[in-house]
């Protein structure tokens, strides 16, 4: 047996903590050699299927180490007073899975720590510096692999799963801006650059800075509209962009600071943030990091030809048993979402 349906996926209904999604809509039916009975059991199941999801999280992620403690304390501070939902991790809990969970779905990310390299790939001495670069947790690393990321080299990679367009700020991380403690690098515009894409490959704005004080934080938190509005009122102004493997790389001559995005890029707003759900982020680990993309379904008894979204609609093409068609497509959601 084959089917091919479309199902119109509505707006998600809100019920509590979780998103209720109704399959309403079937279409573009092909049948070989079903039934119209059987055919009517498989199309009253999936009519009258509500299938469950938990709602989406909307936080801040702030990252820091014992270093930068006070600065970040005081960030975290400012946002609360703001009314922002955070989730600081620092010290022992900013581990490479807290950090990578402390993503999932989040608004905004804000790094303060310290940034990572491969040996052999820099000098230590203001020579040229090579990818892959990395985040640093408590326990290992968070590298990007092109425009993926991964725990370890040579390990699985998998996308940032934060929210496109938002804004991922690294406040002194070595690498981020072109910078390693007091020596520029060789190249500094294809450092930002290959830091950056772990990040902008998954939609978001990218801003580092070696600069104290996290001033571009305080101006959205001051009314800041956007990336070039907070950039106009920063003490260090980026006004210098040169084109590396065709995108723009903001950063000035020896500038402290650099910017790869959409200067109309915005950081979002406290209504829009809720709190840090560890339950969903750890499903999404262990589905997307820890093991396989169908969430612990093993050895599926079915063939799929095709499974994604389109506009508003999930589509799929199947074959074989229908047992496990449900699993497949709560499994396809949760991934997408």
């Amino acid at each position: 047996m084959q089917l091919h349906f479309t199902s119109h996926v509505p707006p998600l209904e809100k019920c509590g903590e979780w998103y209720k999604i109704k399959f309403f809509y079937i279409g573009d039916i092909k049948l070989h050699g079903v039934s119209k009975n059987l055919l009517k059991v498989a199309l009253a199941t999936v009519i009258c299927i509500f299938v469950f999801l938990p709602a989406a999280e909307a936080h801040i992620l702030v990252v820091s180490d014992a270093n930068n403690y006070d600065e970040a304390s005081q960030i975290v501070k400012a946002l609360k007073s703001k009314g922002y939902y955070v989730l600081w991790l620092y010290g022992k809990n900013a581990t490479t899975k807290n950090i990578i969970k402390g993503m999932y779905k989040a608004d905004a990310v804000i790094y303060e720590g310290h940034g990572g390299y491969e040996s052999g790939n820099y000098d230590q001495n203001g020579g040229t510096a090579s990818p892959p670069f990395a985040l640093i947790g408590s326990d290992g690393f968070v590298w990007g692999v092109g425009n993926q990321m991964s725990t370890g080299l040579g390990h699985k990679t998998f996308k940032a799963p934060f929210k496109k367009n938002i804004p991922v700020i690294l406040l002194h991380a070595c690498f981020s801006d072109g910078w390693v403690e007091n020596k520029e690098v060789a190249n500094p515009t294809a450092t930002v650059y290959n830091f950056a894409r772990m990040f902008t490959g998954a939609g978001a704005n990218y801003y580092a800075t070696g600069w104290n004080g996290a001033e571009i934080i305080y101006d959205f938190l001051g009314g800041a509209t956007s990336f070039a509005d907070a950039n106009n009122k920063n003490f260090e102004k980026i006004t210098k962009s040169t084109s590396y493997n065709g995108t723009l790389v903001w950063r000035n001559d020896h500038g402290i600071a650099a910017f790869v995005g959409n200067w109309k890029g915005k950081f979002p707003t406290a209504a829009q943030t809720t709190p840090y759900n560890d339950a969903v982020a750890e499903k999404w680990y262990d589905n997307n990091v820890a093991g396989n993309v169908f969430g612990g379904i093993p050895n599926l008894d079915l063939v799929t030809s095709n499974v994604y979204k389109s506009w508003n609609y999930l589509c799929i093409t199947l074959k074989n048993d229908l047992n496990y068609f449900f699993k497949l497509v709560k499994s396809a959601i949760d991934n997408y979402y």
